[in-house]
């Protein structure tokens, strides 16, 4: 199931919202800029990526997912 980034970025940003509960999200933040994103949330973030886009992610690339850029190169790799 190819994606293409507009669809990717649409769908990401509507998951950070809910997970980070804010209306506004910079698609090329990190966890440093988020004051919201913790350890807590970081997992919250991976269930429901794994939950949208039907993927299941490693725990090394849970790991490194600290920014959004990161995490959408993932979130393509992780895609049939």
């Amino acid at each position: 199931m190819a994606i293409n980034t507009k669809e990717l970025d649409v769908k990401l940003e509507k998951i950070l919202k809910k997970v980070f509960k804010t209306e506004k999200i910079n698609l090329e933040g990190s966890i440093e800029d988020i004051s919201e994103w913790d350890s807590f949330t970081h997992i919250q973030l991976i269930n429901a990526i794994e939950k949208e886009f039907k993927i299941k992610v490693e725990f090394n690339d849970a790991m490194v997912m600290t920014s959004i850029p990161i995490i959408k190169k993932k979130i393509k790799k992780n895609l049939p």
